[in-house]
Parts: structure tokens; sequence; C-alpha cells
């Protein structure tokens, strides 16, 4: 489970403590629980991401603007089976399911190399569920951690 002395990201550390405080002593809140409006410092850091169960499978609902201005693509609207690089989309499946299998917030920090460029990230995925039951929503935060590196040839 992901705890707040373990997230170093200042913005991702406040959207933690909400996301607590609005969960209460439910197992998950739902997306209805979750208000933009109260955020405001983390809005383009946030993704949405619907879960598909039976199989399992993602869809992105919103793809935060800061994911796609690193990133070059926008996945609102789209599976994560579109995910352009086959390793990362991996990666992505595997830390969805995780959260999915333990039912609790986790908490990654990563290097990735996408399209030629390296970049240092952390992210805070957050389970949400309408029924109280069944998670049918994670909220992504992501903070990049410092400036695209480019990858110098061989």
């Amino acid at each position: 489970m992901a705890t707040l002395d373990e997230i170093e990201s200042p913005i991702l550390r406040r959207f933690f403590q909400y996301y607590l405080k609005k969960r209460g002593n439910r197992l998950f809140p739902a997306r209805s629980d979750i208000d933009p409006l109260d955020f405001p410092y983390a809005l383009g850091d946030i993704t949405l991401v619907n879960v598909h169960h039976n199989p399992l499978n993602f869809s992105f609902r919103l793809d935060g603007s800061h994911h796609v201005e690193r990133f070059g693509f926008d996945l609102t609207g789209r599976s994560l089976d579109e995910f352009p690089y086959p390793d990362m989309r991996q990666s992505i499946f595997d830390s969805y399911k995780d959260v999915i299998d333990h039912r609790e917030p986790r908490r990654y920090f990563r290097d990735l190399e996408s399209a030629g460029r390296w970049f240092r990230y952390e992210t805070l995925l957050l389970p949400l569920s309408s029924d109280g039951t069944t998670i049918d929503m994670i909220v992504s935060v992501i903070s990049f951690h410092d400036l695209q590196i480019p990858i110098e040839p061989a």
C-alpha cells in the first residue's frame, strides 16, 4: 500500500491526503466523490482509467495534459491496448492490475524510455468504486521529477 511517508512529490502527497479524506471509512471512494474543483494544483497530472473486468482491460477516460505534453500522444477515449510502446504498455498494465489484485493504492517511481527520451516520474494509483466494492476506475497521478533527457546515440 502507498503511504504518505514514501511519496516524494508534494502534489502526489497532497492528492493522496485528499483521496484518503474522500474515502473516509469506506474501502474506496467513488468517482462522484472526486471533484476537480478541489485540486486545481494537480489537474494536468491526473489520468482517469476505466477498469473493465472479464477479461481485465483498461481504457483512458481522460489522459492528463502533462502526460500528453511529455509523451506526445493523447489516449483519452482509447484502450491501453493502443498504447504505442509495448514494453511500457505491459508495465502500465501490470501496475493497474496490481491495484486491482491488492485492492489498495499503489505508488511507483520509475525511469523509462519513450520515443527516444528518458523520463523519471513518480506515480500514485488510486482505486475508485461506484458500488463500494468493485474497482471500476483508477485515478493515476504522475509527477515528473526531471526534464526530458535525450538518449545519446551509441
